[in-house]
């Protein structure tokens, strides 16, 4: 049944004559007796007795026109969310983010966004660059580091250089252990071939860890060095640590972040306002 139809059940509860029926709702009396009927064989019950001068509900009719009254009532309601609402913004966001983005970067943006946009609903996903590509569908807007997401429009937020910290209070660098993080085979090389010719020994990998978090962590705490992107590096102490850019073949070693998505989910308010908060924080900082 039509909305119409269950507005039409509660109108004729409401005035028990199809006259007054039909003046109420702005059409002919004949039209209302034959939509009546249809609803009743939709049923397959009679939901009013007629008689001359008014109409009585059924047994049936009364769970019926509840029934009816609730479907209206329930329309009535929704109509008037959309009417307060229609101008902000809300809905779901679902997100997919490379670790190094969702342990530096993201809280602060999404702390910003909240703030704005209260009713949003966020869904989240932090790890490796390579398993959020190979999720990219569950997500409304990815941000992966190193390569693009192919048949996606993608934008370049920003470029990390990359730096080798180790803690000052060692003697010999040579001898603290190496850790390293989970990265694409490419940028693992150059960063071998870079310890080995500072170093001038085989690159072994003492500790490996998963999250460029840790590595950090355990940096702190004074175990091991290892190469960490820019974003990252900001937080040490130079007090405390030796802080040395990192060259291969004479050029820095950099690493792309990208914000990926469809263009059809710019459609979404609330993903419109997303990427538009990152463009702005990126551009500021």
């Amino acid at each position: 049944m039509k909305v119409d139809d269950y507005k039409l059940l509660v109108t004729l509860d409401e005035t028990r004559t199809l006259r007054r029926a039909a003046e109420k709702l702005f059409i002919s009396q004949p039209a209302v007796s034959q939509r009546l009927k249809s609803i009743e064989d939709e049923w397959g019950v009679k939901i009013f007795v007629r008689t001359k001068k008014e109409l009585y509900v059924t047994g049936e009719g009364e769970k019926i026109i509840e029934h009816a009254r609730n479907v209206v009532e329930r329309e009535s309601l929704v109509k008037e969310y959309i009417r307060i609402n229609q101008n902000s913004i809300q809905g779901n966001l679902s997100i997919g983010v490379s670790s190094l983005i969702g342990h530096t970067i993201l809280p602060e943006i999404l702390a910003q966004y909240l703030k704005l946009y209260p009713n949003v609903n966020i869904k989240i996903k932090v790890g490796s660059s390579q398993q959020i590509i190979n999720e990219q569908n569950d997500f409304h807007i990815c941000i992966v580091r190193g390569n693009r997401i192919l048949n996606k429009q993608n934008e370049l937020l920003f470029v990390d250089r990359h730096y080798l910290v180790t803690p000052k209070t060692t003697d010999d660098e040579r001898r603290l252990p190496i850790i390293e993080f989970q990265a694409d085979p490419i940028y693992i090389s150059e960063i071998e071939q870079f310890f080995e010719r500072r170093f001038n020994r085989k690159y072994d990998s003492q500790i490996k860890v998963d999250q460029i978090a840790t590595c950090r962590a355990l940096l702190l705490e004074g175990i091991g060095m290892t190469v960490l992107p820019e974003i990252v590096v900001e937080g040490f102490d130079s007090t405390q640590f030796n802080i040395d850019e990192v060259l291969y073949e004479e050029r820095p070693i950099t690493r792309d972040t990208y914000i990926a998505f469809d263009r059809s989910v710019l459609e979404l308010p609330q993903v419109k306002a997303f990427l538009t908060l990152v463009r702005t924080f990126v551009n500021a900082n």
